[in-house]
């Protein structure tokens, strides 16, 4: 019974370190954030790790707000973006969907002429032409801790084709990478971040959920449409 006690006692310990180690990594306020559970019954944790206890479990298709992304445990492919859906419950962003809404919503300012909204609370962009929305998508901007840079930006280059590398960022990430081919490429600050293709989203990094390393990340559709619309001087604002 000592034995079993001290057991429960050290397995509390390395869950309660394990929390906190994550806990530490920078969050950032998300406003709330709408969409659905996408996969069946995933669990919410008591922190943004597998290792911590299970508080509850989630319905599929079920609407859910997120209150805040945190960077946690990377438990699928590269993506290490959890959902905080209320203090001390967590939920693994891969099993969450942002459905394209009927409507996009509303810019906090307008522009003349062509120009570009994107929403890092809702992770939708949008194509103005002044105060009209012409078109939008679902997007992925940048992770916890590699935040998107919110204000009025505009296109500073674009490159139709090129390959993306770890190796150009000024940090170094847990994971390198190596990507050919990238698309559409249509960068806004001059350390970096663009609107672009983003083809190596699969299940594990749904778009809707920031999980970039600081780049607005589109289907090659959606990517094409931006480019199409946009030109070298088109303003993009960005903000939450």
């Amino acid at each position: 019974m000592v034995k079993a006690t001290a057991i429960r006692a050290v397995v509390a310990l390395v869950v309660s370190v394990v929390a906190t180690i994550v806990m530490t990594h920078a969050t950032f306020a998300a406003g709330a954030w709408q969409g659905v559970v996408g996969s069946d019954s995933p669990n919410v944790r008591s922190a943004p790790t597998t290792n911590a206890p299970v508080v509850g479990t989630l319905a599929a298709g079920s609407p859910i707000s997120i209150e805040a992304w945190v960077h946690g445990q990377m438990v699928e492919g590269v993506n290490e973006t959890w959902g905080e859906i209320a203090p001390g419950q967590y939920v693994y962003s891969a099993n969450l969907l942002k459905p394209s809404p009927s409507s996009p919503p509303p810019a906090p300012q307008t522009f003349s002429g062509h120009w570009i909204d994107a929403n890092l609370t809702q992770q939708i962009i949008t194509a103005y032409n002044g105060s009209t929305p012409v078109f939008w998508a679902v997007m992925s901007s940048g992770a916890p801790g590699w935040e998107t840079e919110a204000g009025v930006h505009q296109v500073l280059r674009r490159v139709p084709n090129e390959t993306m590398t770890s190796a150009s960022l000024s940090v170094a990430v847990e994971v390198p990478y190596d990507l050919p081919n990238v698309l559409y490429t249509q960068y806004f600050t001059s350390y970096g971040e663009a609107i672009h293709d983003n083809y190596w989203k699969g299940a594990d990094s749904p778009f809707g959920v920031p999980t970039s390393h600081g780049c607005i990340g589109l289907p090659e559709t959606q990517a094409r449409q931006f480019w199409d619309w946009a030109q070298v001087g088109t303003i993009v604002n960005i903000h939450y």
